[in-house]
Formats: structure tokens, sequence, C-alpha cells
């Protein structure tokens, strides 16, 4: 049962490198202008990654404060510079800061210990409650965020998505692209059509619309797919939902989070961990 908060709810700009903060910083001032919520710029010192002191850090950090400020008088910023392991504070976020939403950075040139490289930024999020929204390079111009998708397949994880899938048509104007495959197997077919079922049912109780698209099934991943889909339709943001139980094909080849986390294409992706008390807005 997803679990409502009080209102004095948080984005969370996680700047796990504050030497190159424009990524994060872009995106997590737009959602927290579209979603109003107050911004906090997070680093944590934990010696696995950063070699920062605490006084080091609030002082980057108020800089970066009062640069974001300056620019943004719409939006009531923070900081905090937290020491400890990276993983159990990302964990302890939801109720350490009643975060809502965590932008981090993904770098596809990061050193495999580098709290950028997708290994970690996926290790480090594993058991996160709140979305987490993972991007390579900075928002240039609102209007990239006029496209967002996610695919629904016969899964019950599909089902996380549906909340957030609708915050983006609902806060931004976001035109909310849902992708699937054309079932041929009744049995599949007919779970699909269940969870689509609920994605109406939410849509139409918030007055909200979206378009459905088929998709070609290229790869073993739903997703991958999608996020090949989302490229060519030249889409903002890729809605997805992280893997619960890996199975024998996950465990050869790995899950496939780990394919679309850093693309080429440099689409952002919101990522879900398929949890029973996941944290959502409060309306």
């Amino acid at each position: 049962m997803a679990e409502k908060e009080k209102k004095d709810q948080f984005i969370i700009a996680y700047l796990a490198d504050t030497r190159q903060p424009e990524a994060v910083l872009s995106y997590a001032v737009y959602m927290s202008q579209k979603l109003g919520k107050g911004l906090i710029l997070l680093h944590i010192c934990d010696p696995k990654y950063s070699t920062l002191t605490t006084a080091e850090t609030e002082t980057r950090l108020q800089e970066l404060v009062a640069q974001t400020a300056a620019q943004h008088s719409d939006i009531h910023c923070s900081y905090a510079a937290l020491k400890g392991k990276t993983i159990d504070i990302i964990n302890a976020l939801p109720t350490l800061m009643n975060a809502v939403l965590i932008v981090a950075q993904v770098d596809r040139h990061a050193r495999r210990r580098s709290a950028l490289h997708k290994k970690s930024v996926l290790k480090n999020f594993a058991q996160c409650r709140t979305a987490y929204l993972t991007v390579q390079e900075p928002l240039s111009a609102a209007s990239q965020m006029q496209d967002v998708a996610t695919a629904i397949d016969f899964k019950k994880e599909s089902k996380d998505k549906l909340i957030w899938s609708s915050y983006f048509p609902r806060f931004c104007g976001s035109t909310m692209h849902i992708l699937y495959y054309d079932y041929k197997d009744q049995f599949l077919h007919s779970k699909w059509y269940a969870n689509m079922t609920q994605l109406h049912k939410l849509y139409s109780g918030l007055n909200l619309t979206f378009t459905p698209h088929i998709i070609p099934a290229k790869s073993t991943f739903l997703d991958i797919n999608a996020l090949r889909y989302a490229d060519q339709s030249r889409y903002g943001m890729l809605i997805a939902v992280t893997t619960k139980e890996k199975d024998g094909l996950e465990f050869f080849i790995g899950v496939q989070e780990e394919r679309t986390i850093v693309n080429k294409a440099h689409i952002p992706i919101l990522f879900l961990n398929p949890r029973e008390e996941l944290y959502v807005l409060c309306d």
C-alpha cells in the first residue's frame, strides 16, 4: 500500500560529485517547480566515494544553494552534508528528509569504484523506497519533458508505474505514452489487460489521457525495447521498474536496468523499486 506522507515533502538532488552538479540540479529544480516540493541538495561524505569532509562539503553546498536560489526564487532550497555509508543514508531518506524523489547522476565514463558508475548507483538505490531519477546530462529546456513514456506488460510490477506515470501529465503538462506488446498468448494478454484496466481507471478518475503505442519486441527485455522506441520518438524520459526477482536468464546476462540506466540517447530513467511501501506524493 503506498504511503501518504505529510505535506512538507522534498526533492533530493543527490550530488555524488559536487564539482559537476549541473545535470542533477537541472532536473531536480524542474521537478521541484512542477511538483511544488522543496529542494534539498545532498552530498554524502562516504570514504568509499568521497574525499570531502563535512565542513568542506557544507561550504560547497552553501555556494550551490545560493546560486540556485538566485536563479530560481520560486523554490525553497536547502542543503545537507551527511557522513556515513551511501546505501544506508539513501535508504533512510524517506523518513530522514521526507524525500519523495531523488535525482542522481550516472556517468558512462565513471570508474568502477565511483559513486557515478551505473553499478554503484543501482547498488546504492537497490532498496530505496522513493522513486529515483537517473540523469546523464543537464535538462536544456522544459520542452524536453513534453513527452514521457513507460511500458506496461503482463507482470504485476507494471502496476507500480501507474501512479508516477500520472504525475507527468497531471503536474508537468506532459503527454504520457504507454508502450506495450501486441500479446498473442491469451493468458499473457489477459494479465496485461488487467494492468491496463487499472491504468484506465486511474487516469479516468484524474481526468487525464494517455497515448498508447504497440512496440516491436527486438530484445529480451521490455524496457530495452521501450528505450529504443523512446529514442526514435524523441521522448524526454522513461519510467521503469527495477527487477524484483531474478530468473535464470537474468542471473546469466544481468538485469535490464543495467542496460538502460546508461544509454546512448542520454534519456533519463525514473526508476521505481517494486515494494509495498513506496513513498508517493501528497495530493
